[in-house]
């Protein structure tokens, strides 16, 4: 009797074990099931929503928001090579484009987004935009602009981005500021805002606050690489050589380490450590000259100077070494000849191999350049005391146009249009400066018609 009662509960254990198997492997079962259920809605949604092609657009989209064009670069090929026939992905790269400058991409990349059935309206906003941040200002831009604004999924960063970079072009600093204020305020976390705050500063001479706004924007994100270069370049205008270079190591890599390369290189020369600055310019000039200016582009930074060859001259010419000097303070000059640092060493080089006629020949332009800028400076002073002298600014944007500065010259002759939008002068020598190019881009023919127009309607 006492074995069967074992015997009985030794069975009910086994039927017991038996069962909670049993039940352990149902509940298994039911969570692989539950859990291939989730991966397959997963791989539905991730289909739904465009594959690896939306995904990579999408990343493209975050990576141009936050300015990191190289980023966006490499997710744009990713969605390429995995679909040609996406819209979406030339009409971001028009985008990226748009940002670094490049119009003329910008608008090849449109035409084919175009081709592709992608919305017109947006590809037209797209060019109003690109407009907008070039100053072309017009009342029927400017109410589309605000309109979008006010619309539902507006894109604000990349509405009021554009449009404050056009108000700064035409010297409308306080309606810019007023934009970028409101920027700030409605997306905290987002750099950029700050970022543009400091590049008007800068144009308004406050280095104190431009700083300021700089480490602002690289506090909210670290890795905004345009507000550490800049930030670097406005320190060493400081003359503080020990934190600029910092920053330029900061940037370099990638796309910007050939201007952050300059940017060191300067450090060092201003620190007297001559042989590292030397050694870094050599290297900056084993690339092409285009590789050079567009890692500058992707910092918003157009050098009037070929820096990397205009420093290496002066710093060889300082050295005593004036047939290398020469060698690239020509090279310097062919690129950009109102280059006046580069030309009066040039021709203290001349004047150091003998070449006597033609080393007077280069100080002669030095100082035909520097009495017509001496005339800049009165005219600035009749500014402070009338903001409003539209002709002080026309005779500045002129003579520094032709003496000093392309970009600051048209900056200048821009600033009218705050005062007076249909100025003919102005408009007209802007038309005439882009008319007179050897080598008329696109976009330059299509500058040249703008302000042409407004001549013609006189």
């Amino acid at each position: 009797m006492t074995n069967l009662k074992k015997l009985d509960k030794s069975n009910r254990k086994s039927n017991s074990k038996s069962q909670d198997q049993e039940n352990a492997k149902r509940t298994k079962s039911l969570r692989h099931k539950a859990l291939f259920a989730v991966l397959v809605c997963l791989l539905l949604a991730f289909f739904w929503t465009g594959g690896i092609v939306g995904f990579a657009n999408s990343m493209a989209q975050n990576a141009i928001a936050s300015q990191r064009l190289d980023s966006a670069d490499w997710w744009l090929n990713v969605s390429r090579s995995i679909s040609s026939s996406n819209a979406l992905s030339d009409f971001l790269q028009a985008r990226t484009e748009r940002k670094r400058g490049n119009l003329d991409k910008m608008s090849n990349h449109l035409k084919v987004a175009f081709k592709k059935g992608f919305d017109p309206r947006r590809l037209d906003r797209e060019q109003d935009l690109a407009a907008a941040s070039l100053g072309r200002l017009t009342k029927e831009v400017e109410d589309r602009l605000n309109l979008w604004l006010e619309g539902p999924n507006a894109e604000v960063g990349e509405i009021i981005d554009s449009y404050a970079n056009g108000l700064t072009a035409v010297s409308r600093f306080d309606n810019a500021m007023e934009l970028l204020k409101v920027w700030e305020e409605n997306a905290p976390w987002e750099p950029v805002a700050n970022y543009r705050i400091a590049r008007i500063n800068e144009h308004l001479s406050r280095a104190t606050e431009a700083e300021a706004q700089y480490k602002k924007a690289i506090e909210k994100d670290r890795k905004y690489q345009k507000a550490t270069y800049n930030l670097a370049r406005v320190l060493l205008d400081q003359k503080r050589p020990e934190e600029a270079l910092k920053f330029f190591q900061s940037c370099n890599s990638g796309a910007s380490a050939l201007a952050a390369k300059t940017g060191m290189a300067r450090c060092y020369k201003t620190l007297g450590e001559t042989e590292k600055a030397r050694t870094l310019l050599h290297e900056v000039l084993k690339s092409s000259y285009q590789d050079l200016l567009d890692s500058y582009r992707c910092m918003d930074e157009i050098p009037e100077r070929f820096v990397a060859a205009s420093e290496l001259g002066i710093l060889e010419t300082e050295l005593g070494d004036f047939a290398v000097a020469r060698k690239y303070l020509e090279i310097a000059l062919k690129v950009h000849p109102l280059d006046s640092i580069a030309r009066y060493s040039y021709a203290v080089a001349l004047r150091g191999l003998r070449l006597q006629k033609e080393a007077e020949e280069n100080f002669a332009i030095t100082r035909a350049a520097r009495a017509s800028l001496d005339q800049v400076t009165v005219l600035q002073e009749v500014l402070r005391k009338d903001l409003q002298d539209t002709q002080s600014r026309i005779m500045i944007g002129k003579i520094v146009l032709e003496h000093e500065s392309e970009r600051t010259g048209l900056f200048w002759l821009q600033s009218v249009f705050s005062y007076d939008p249909t100025n003919s002068e102005a408009h007209e020598a802007i038309a005439n400066f882009f008319e007179s190019k050897k080598n008329m881009t696109p976009e330059d023919k299509k500058r040249a018609a703008y302000h042409r127009s407004f001549v013609t309607k006189k």
